[in-house]
């Protein structure tokens, strides 16, 4: 593998990351912050807030769940041990 390969395959591993990474922190915050405005209009203190909250972790780590399991099928396939008997 020569130097251009393997820094197209290490920058690739950095976006892959960085956006593994925003996934995991933006849809928690983003449904908080949805959560906390819902709360002021409504007077419901902090509820909205906690389960729309904990519903963007959830929806976060659904989708790292998917994500993985796609990426994992893709790596394997034509392997032997992923073929299935008939």
């Amino acid at each position: 593998m020569d130097a251009a390969d393997e820094t197209a395959r290490e920058q690739k591993g950095y976006g892959d990351g960085l956006t593994q990474a925003l996934t995991l922190v933006v849809g928690p915050v983003l449904f908080g912050a949805v959560g906390a405005l819902l709360d002021s209009v409504f007077g419901t203190a902090p509820i909205l807030l906690i389960v729309l909250g904990l519903f963007g972790v959830l929806a976060s780590a659904v989708t790292a769940y998917y994500e993985y399991q796609g990426r994992m099928a893709l790596h394997e396939e034509g392997k032997p041990w992923a073929r299935r008997t008939r």
